[in-house]
């Protein structure tokens, strides 16, 4: 697979919309040029923060639909509840059809949170493939290396020289070797360049060095333009943190902890006890498993992939969590009622044209204070539950003289045990 080609991504479906977010990238980095700082960091930044902005919609969207989720869940998992167990068919379609009418109450669906996912991952996808394939989006920093891979093309011979073949094939992802002969062999040539370390560089010299002042001196022509875009902070965005270390090292920490961060951030939802058997504890427990996975594999994604990539991750990361504080302070205002009101609308108007009975709106507040009033004694038994434990340790602890560990040290316990309840029991009396 082809990672870093100064050609555009051509996968179906993805290739389109990384070319309008190509463009949207070459604006960018034109603008900074234009004010002296032509630098591929504070591009991926840039270009982070507007791509976040436009998805700001969905993301709301998503996020409604996640709250409102909160609410919905003890009525799901009560109908979960009460089919568990029953594995034939017709059992588990009546189910879907009582869960359905619950969603229905509340104007959604089950697949309302998956369409804003579905139409994110796209997106997603197409901006990874602009970061890989950056002088194919940029056209600056592919003009950057046009002089040093002319020069290079210019060399009798050059395609076939087996040195240069391993270089190629020990500096790129891509098989940029297999494509010298080709007629697109000016992008391949890019593409090994754009991921030329200074040793790399000396070695091709090295290579064609009948030729070397030829080639260097194309090269030193644009160096300083070529490091000026390439280094952010110290850092080669076209190499892997692995390859740097210092100070790379710290873009994959940063990634996993914002990424961390971010799934801290996210609206809560219904949270079912760990041994009622229902489908919703189920996802419950994979999305709590997910929240713990996802920051690890930031760390390790932005270890195995060009720095370029885990400052776009650190970017994306730092920008949602920013953007999760702003629309949790957004979410906290939201009528649920009046959320209801106009999902049912909507609802009802696909429902009547489908010749539909419409839907009665509900009213959720009952719902909402029942959901707070829950949340809030399952807090106070916990924090019960943790003070009688302590209390229970120090009773034993102050009672107990026997040599730690000993038969004396266990009956000792029993007995205190056994006094204390008679105590308590005494207490009640009185």
């Amino acid at each position: 697979m082809e990672f870093i080609t100064a050609t555009q991504s051509n996968w179906f479906l993805i290739g389109p919309i990384a070319w309008v977010l190509g463009k949207i990238m070459n604006v960018i980095f034109e603008a900074i040029n234009a004010i002296g700082l032509p630098n591929i960091g504070l591009a991926i930044i840039l270009f982070t923060l507007v791509i976040k902005a436009l998805m700001t919609p969905l993301t709301i969207r998503q996020q409604k639909f996640s709250k409102l989720n909160a609410v919905m869940q003890p009525e799901l998992q009560a109908v979960q509840k009460k089919y568990a167990g029953q594995k034939d068919s017709a059992s588990y379609m009546q189910m879907n059809a009582e869960q359905k009418q619950i969603y229905a109450k509340y104007g959604t669906s089950p697949t309302g949170g998956c369409l804003q996912l579905l139409i994110q991952m796209p997106i997603l996808f197409a901006l990874y493939q602009v970061i890989y394939h950056m002088p194919g989006y940029i056209s600056r920093l592919k003009e950057y290396y046009t002089g040093v891979a002319n020069t290079l093309m210019s060399i009798k011979g050059w395609e076939s020289s087996e040195e240069l073949i391993a270089l190629a094939q020990s500096s790129t992802v891509s098989k940029a070797a297999e494509k010298f002969v080709s007629s697109d062999a000016a992008n391949y040539v890019i593409d090994m360049m754009y991921n030329f370390t200074h040793e790399k560089w000396e070695q091709l010299f090295n290579i064609f060095s009948s030729n070397r002042a030829a080639l260097e001196g194309a090269y030193n022509a644009v160096a300083s333009k070529i490091d000026s875009a390439n280094y952010f902070l110290g850092i080669d965005l076209t190499m892997t943190p692995t390859q740097q270390l210092w100070p790379a090292i710290f873009i994959p920490i940063l990634a996993g902890v914002l990424q961390w961060l971010s799934t801290k951030l996210m609206p809560n939802q219904a949270s079912p006890q760990p041994d009622d058997g229902t489908m919703a504890t189920t996802m419950a427990s994979s999305m709590n498993t997910m929240n713990v996975i996802f920051p690890i594999m930031s760390v390790i994604f932005c270890f195995m992939f060009s720095a370029g990539i885990g400052l776009y991750w650190v970017a994306s990361s730092g920008i949602q969590v920013l953007m999760q504080l702003f629309v949790n302070r957004y979410l906290d205002r939201v009528d649920l009622n009046e959320m209801v009101k106009k999902n049912v609308e909507k609802a009802n108007v696909k429902r009547i044209k489908k010749g539909q009975e419409p839907i009665k709106v509900t009213n959720v507040s009952n719902t909402v204070r029942s959901l707070e009033e829950d949340r809030r004694k399952e807090e106070e038994y916990k924090k019960s539950l943790a003070k009688k434990q302590q209390e229970s340790t120090e009773f034993y602890a102050s009672r107990s003289t026997a040599k730690k560990g000993s038969l004396a040290e266990k009956a000792g316990m029993v007995q205190a045990y056994e006094e204390r309840q008679k105590e308590i029991r005494s207490g009640k009396k009185n």
